[in-house]
Formats: C-alpha cells, sequence, structure tokens
C-alpha cells in the first residue's frame, strides 16, 4: 500500500491566501506610482508636441497664436481659442479646415469641429477622452450651442492676472502673460519670442489644467475653503473645459475652467491674490465685468494650474522645454515664472 498523499488544510490555505492578499496590497502602490511615472512622461510629451506647435506656428505667422480671440466687448462669447489656431501644426488639418473662424465657436457652422477629441489634449493621469454635453446649458442660456463640446487638459499661461477685459493692454505689464484676449480686428495677435524679455526658458507658455476630475470640485467665490453649488443640481460642480469652447464664464454661471489658466489674481503688492497650483476647490474662470481691466477690484476671475501628477504640475516654457514643477514652489518665484516682462531674474534652480 501506498504513502497516503496530504493535502492543504483549510488553515493552512487561509494562510496562504492572507500572505497572497498582503504581498499584492504591498505591491499596488508600486505599481500605481509606475504607473503615474509613466502617465506624466506622456503628459510631458504632449506638452513637448503642444510646445513644437507653437514654435512652428511662429515660425509661419511671425509671433504665438493669440488665447483668445473676440469681436465682441463681451468675452464671454469668443471666435477662437489658441488651441484652434494650433489644429494645422498638431496634424488635426480636418478639424482646422471645419472650423469657421469667421464665426463665434458656437455657432452651428462649428458644431462639428469642436466635438473632435484630440488625443494631445488630454493628460494621461486625468483621462484619454472626454466632451462636455452642453444641451442643458444651452437650455439655461436660452440659446443654441454645440450637442458636445470636446475637453482639454492644457491651459495657456495668463500671467499673475486674472482681469478678463478685452483691452489686454490695461494689464500691468510685469504681471502679464504671454497669451492674451485680443480683438479679431487687431494686426499682429500675438506676442513675438523677442518680446519676452525675462528670457524664453524662465516664462511658462502652457501647462497642466486638469478637467472633468472629482478632484477638482469648483470654489465657492466667497468662500475659497468650500466649493459651490449648482442650483440646478445642488450638487458641488466639476471644473471642466474645452479647446474649442471659446469663452469664458460669467457670474451667474461660475462653473467653467476656460485654456487660460494663471498664478495669481492680481499679482501686485501689497496683496497679489495668489493662485496656489493645484488648488481645491478650483477657482472658475469668471467674466465679472471688471470695467478697470486691470484685476484691481477682483470682479474677474481666472482658474490656476492644476493635475493629477504627485505634487506638482507639467510646463511647456516657451524656448519649448518641459519641466515638472512642485506645488509647493515660493509664491513670488511661481509668479514670476509666468509673465513675459515682470524683469526678474530667474534661473533653472529657482524653481
Amino acid at each position: 500500500m501506498g504513502p497516503t498523499r496530504r493535502g492543504f488544510t483549510l488553515v493552512e490555505l487561509l494562510v496562504v491566501v492572507s500572505i497572497i492578499a498582503v504581498l499584492i496590497a504591498l505591491l499596488l502602490p508600486a505599481i500605481h506610482k509606475v504607473r503615474e511615472a509613466s502617465n506624466c512622461v506622456s503628459c510631458a510629451n504632449n506638452l513637448k508636441q503642444l510646445g513644437l506647435a507653437l514654435h512652428d506656428y511662429h515660425q509661419t505667422n511671425g509671433c504665438f497664436p493669440p488665447g483668445l480671440v473676440s469681436s465682441g466687448t463681451n468675452v464671454s462669447d469668443a471666435e477662437a481659442s489658441g488651441f484652434t489656431y494650433l489644429l494645422p501644426f498638431l496634424e488635426q488639418d480636418n478639424a482646422r479646415r471645419l472650423y469657421q473662424f469667421d464665426a463665434p465657436w458656437y455657432s452651428q457652422d462649428n458644431y462639428a469641429a469642436v466635438s473632435i477629441q484630440v488625443e494631445v489634449f488630454f493628460c494621461p493621469s486625468n483621462r484619454s477622452e472626454g466632451r462636455m454635453d452642453l444641451a442643458r446649458i444651452a437650455a439655461e442660456w436660452n440659446t443654441p450651442l454645440p450637442p458636445f463640446a470636446a475637453t482639454c487638459d492644457y491651459a495657456f499661461c495668463r500671467g499673475a492676472n486674472g482681469a478678463l477685459h478685452r483691452d489686454w493692454l490695461r494689464i500691468p505689464l510685469e504681471v502679464r502673460g504671454v497669451f492674451n484676449i485680443v480683438p479679431s480686428d487687431q494686426g499682429r495677435p500675438g506676442l513675438r519670442l523677442s518680446d519676452i524679455s525675462d528670457g524664453t526658458g524662465t516664462t511658462f507658455a502652457l501647462g497642466d489644467a486638469a478637467g472633468g476630475s472629482a478632484s477638482y470640485l469648483v470654489r465657492d467665490l466667497t468662500d475659497p475653503s468650500r466649493p459651490a453649488i449648482d442650483p440646478v443640481t445642488g450638487q458641488p460642480p466639476v471644473l471642466e473645459q474645452s479647446w474649442g469652447a471659446a469663452g469664458v464664464g460669467d457670474a451667474s454661471h461660475p462653473f467653467y475652467g476656460s485654456v487660460f489658466a494663471v498664478t495669481a489674481q492680481y499679482g501686485l503688492e501689497p496683496d497679489p491674490r495668489d493662485e496656489p497650483m493645484n488648488r481645491r476647490p478650483c477657482t472658475p474662470t469668471v467674466n465679472g465685468a471688471d470695467g478697470r481691466g486691470d484685476g484691481r477690484s477682483g470682479k474677474d476671475f481666472i482658474s490656476g494650474f492644476r493635475s493629477l501628477h504627485q505634487s506638482g504640475c507639467n510646463f511647456v516654457f516657451c524656448d519649448g522645454s518641459v519641466r515638472f514643477v512642485a506645488e509647493n514652489i515660493v509664491a513670488d518665484v511661481y509668479r514670476a515664472l509666468s509673465t513675459y516682462a515682470g524683469g526678474e531674474s530667474l534661473n533653472q534652480a529657482d524653481f
């Protein structure tokens, strides 16, 4: 008679399962860390492509594109965004051909164009696709809008000032960013590389602006510590923006992000009203009808830079280089990086 074969007891099986569960629990953070590191690199590659597109546009047109182009005084309804102008330099010729620049972004002629999702506009740490359903907004505003607008996770640097007046020259020079709102009839719509007196290698062009994430709820404009409540849904709204929806929110609809981001709402002493990186809840972009146009009154707001990366954001600088900047950066340095003629002396060791 041969030897009997002994199987696992229930206790032994439970011990093995427990050990495996512990090992998985120990491995998951490491796997997540590796995945996020990969996503952060992919995000940096997206911004590198956007930086190359900016320089190709500059070489072709003699300047950078505008951030927003508006033919009217109400910048809530602009014609096109800087992302729209970059489309042919990002191998998006079809979307560029569909877009009608002589009509507002919400014109029926542009319905198809603004719904096109562009892969390079999405940060891999946040999402790979996304569209805004505009049906509710169209009903609330009682105006025709495209059914959908494709979203975006990056924003043009507007500097250290949140003013949204159509005349961007009202913003003090030392707090202006490279990308602004310009009238459609302005001869040269964007800045040249030679205008960036602070140095192209220390001046932000674009950066992370994660949209559609529950990590970034819209803040109450009267109380930065708590999220706003959408009166229609009764819930805190999530900050979102579109590359093609060329406009900003207004004081009665303060829930949108836009194609701009800033490092401060005023930028000047004694109270620059800093807009920290990765702020939670997040400031929406709001045209509050600031008649001065310099941000002093505090009626206008522009969202800050934000990401789902670990403790910071990726930025492409005006020389085309890409760097990760930590969210604990000194506020003065952060503001200085966002302006092109502030007169500050910075080097890469400062950030």
